[in-house]
């Protein structure tokens, strides 16, 4: 025996669908197949249109977020990479079981969902992504009693994330992930954070990085993204950069280079070939520790903490180059003086201090005059006066930034 059954859909709407059942029938009992069901209801459901698009109302989309993992965050180029799991829940009374089949709900094959409206979310700043599709569609759609539907899909982005980088390596920086409608309007979809918005992987690293917090917002009222009044959703990430890094490949090996500048000071005035090689050979290796600590960042006009640090490192060295060379010019202007109060036959301009102390063993006493003590002196107060004016220096700079930098976090 098989017979029709025909349901009403909100009489307020003044259109009558009808929804045609081939049923069994058994003695006490009807059973209707899922299958059937499904099959019914999509030939006469129509993707193309909203939910509530009769009603003049605006179907309210819920979203979450699960994030898998950040891939990276890159000062050069200014973004950040991120696969998550994005989860949107609305209700469609036009998928109503209307207590017709015995199911919680119903599961929907990959190749199905675009058959079922879904809002068109999308990532203003989004750079680019993709979905994942192995082995098959990263897509999940579960379709509930009352027409509620949840759609999960699986993404890969890259988003844009500018970063203010004036304390870089300690600084803290807030990236920001927008969601918004594409073509729907206020008056069409409006997007609302869900009640666990937004959860992070147990297995999260970050290698540069630590998440000092999330928070989800919605946009601000002021910041429009396209013409027109669309639904907006923030979600801001900040992040604290980690400085064990950096102070492995930079900061140490930069003190260490700096502290073998200071060794020129307990070498004899005199040494020069030993104390030139020092301090250019100094010099060039802050230099290229330099360059490749600013490799990686972008050309930004702007002074940052490491310029401070490299720059004020390398003047140290170079400090320590030209006070070499000034007690030099001190004990061999002198040593001139002594040399033209002898006759031209026993002591030439050109004879080093070497050549005289050869011939003369005497003149040692008068060579070590009031141009070489002076020099001497200088190098004493270099030893101490250095090594306290770099201390002071780091003092200084670790406490202003490291300040800063608390103070911006706090803030975010």
């Amino acid at each position: 025996m098989r017979f029709t059954a025909v349901t009403k859909l909100k009489p307020e709407m003044n259109i009558y669908w009808s929804i045609v059942f081939t049923v069994s029938i058994t003695v006490q009992s009807v059973s209707v197949s899922k299958t059937d069901f499904l099959q019914t209801i999509l030939d006469s459901y129509d993707s193309s249109i909203s939910p509530n698009f009769d009603n003049n109302e605006p179907t309210v989309v819920k979203v979450k977020l699960h994030v898998n993992s950040f891939d990276s965050v890159t000062e050069s180029s200014m973004d950040y990479s991120l696969n998550a799991l994005i989860t949107q829940e609305w209700t469609d009374k036009r998928l109503d079981f209307y207590d017709l089949i015995d199911a919680e709900y119903l599961e929907l094959d990959a190749k199905l969902i675009h058959k079922i409206w879904v809002p068109d979310l999308y990532f203003p700043n989004e750079k680019y992504s993709y979905f994942h599709d192995v082995t098959v569609q990263n897509k999940m759609l579960h379709v509930y009693d009352k027409g509620q539907v949840i759609y999960k899909a699986r993404i890969s982005l890259t988003a844009s994330c500018p970063m203010d980088l004036r304390r870089y390596p300690m600084d803290t920086q807030v990236c920001s992930l927008y969601m918004e409608s594409f073509a729907y309007s206020k008056r069409s979809v409006i997007f609302l954070w869900a009640a666990n918005p937004l959860s992070l992987s147990k297995n999260l690293i970050l290698p540069h990085f630590r998440i000092l917090k999330h928070a989800p917002y919605e946009c601000d009222p002021t910041m429009q993204f396209d013409s027109g009044n669309f639904s907006c959703l923030e979600l801001k990430f900040t992040m604290k950069r980690n400085l064990g890094y950096y102070m492995i490949q930079i900061y140490i090996p930069s003190i260490f280079i700096v502290v073998i500048s200071w060794v020129s000071f307990w070498l004899n005035v005199d040494a020069v070939p030993a104390r030139i090689s020092l301090g250019i050979l100094t010099v060039l290796t802050m230099t290229t520790q330099k360059t490749s600590a600013i490799t990686t960042l972008p050309k930004v006009s702007y002074i940052k903490a490491i310029d401070v640090w490299m720059a004020a490192c390398l003047c140290f060295v170079f400090a320590a180059l030209l006070e070499f060379a000034f007690v030099n010019i001190l004990d061999r202007h002198q040593l001139k003086k002594f040399m033209s109060m002898r006759t031209a036959a026993e002591f030439s301009d050109s004879i080093e201090r070497n050549d005289v102390i050869k011939r003369n063993p005497n003149a040692r006493p008068l060579l070590y005059t009031k141009g070489f003590r002076k020099a001497r002196r200088i190098d004493i107060i270099s030893r101490f006066l250095f090594p306290c004016a770099f201390a002071g220096f780091c003092v200084c700079y670790w406490l202003v930034y490291n300040i800063n930098s608390g103070t911006v976090g706090e803030q975010t």
